[in-house]
């Protein structure tokens, strides 16, 4: 398989200069979603077509499993969608309020299908799990990561804080 065929480019932002790309004279196509790591993301970096995903297997777990019992449908909520949800979020996390509330709709929706929990506000139902908003979830998921860059803890990432810009004494 050629490596062009491997690859495609994804055009952000209105004002991008769709400017024809190749590797060894072989043109790389355009996409207008992508999926990259696990994440599916579109040329607007809206994350609707990731967050549809993990809402279809919310939905599956009504239909896979049997049990009706609430802490075994947790659990498969748990391991199987929140991590759709949650992988790389100090990354790619959602910015606008449409992208928030409907992620945070997947988590809403399935907590209210579970047994007993249908007429319980969603931050009771929450309460009553013993678990957090993904919102919450997220924004300390954001700020340990904060935390281990600024203490090094990165491997990856590497904060300095010098008076020195591209080697030059600041001024």
């Amino acid at each position: 398989m050629a490596i062009s065929s491997k690859s495609a480019v994804l055009y952000l932002g209105q004002s991008n200069v769709r400017q024809c790309y190749t590797i060894k004279q072989a043109s790389i196509s355009s996409v207008s979603l992508m999926c990259d790591l696990g994440i599916v993301i579109d040329n607007k970096l809206a994350m609707s077509q990731h967050i549809n995903k993990a809402q279809s297997r919310a939905s599956l777990i009504f239909k896979c499993f049997h049990s009706k019992h609430q802490a075994t449908l947790l659990k498969a909520f748990v391991t199987y969608v929140r991590p759709l949800l949650e992988y790389a979020s100090p990354v790619w996390s959602p910015s606008t309020i449409t992208d928030i509330t409907k992620m945070e709709s997947v988590k809403r929706s399935f907590t209210k299908r579970l047994p007993g929990l249908k007429s319980l506000s969603y931050s009771k139902r929450l309460e009553v799990l013993g678990i957090d908003s993904l919102e919450v979830r997220r924004l300390r998921c954001g700020l340990i990561y904060v935390h281990k860059m600024l203490f090094g803890l990165v491997d990856h990432f590497t904060l300095r804080l010098s008076s020195t810009t591209r080697g030059h004494a600041s001024v």
